[in-house]
């Protein structure tokens, strides 16, 4: 069974790039929504880069968590950044 902590900085590792994707669009950019943005993108052959790039808030997380001495958050995140990892090669490989 899964660790609480390794789960919750799991889940901390998946949603902080879409959270930093979102708060992007919303301030930086014209584009009326997240959703429309992304398919531009896709249809772009620039998916990859965005999730690729997104995934960067995780390193600042990760260093927060190191940090504090919560290890086993940590290795929660890491898990979700190669999870997102093999999602761009399998992207490119598509």
């Amino acid at each position: 069974m899964i660790n609480n902590q390794v789960f919750k900085g799991f889940l901390i590792g998946l949603f902080a790039p879409i959270a930093a994707f979102v708060v992007y669009v919303a301030f930086f950019t014209d584009s009326a929504s997240p959703l429309q943005l992304l398919k531009q993108l896709f249809h772009l052959d620039l998916l990859t880069h965005v999730i690729s790039l997104s995934t960067l808030i995780n390193l600042l997380i990760f260093y927060m968590k190191i940090t504090t001495n919560r290890d086993v958050v940590a290795r929660g995140i890491v898990m979700a950044t190669f999870f997102y990892a093999f999602l761009v090669v399998i992207l490119i490989v598509i």
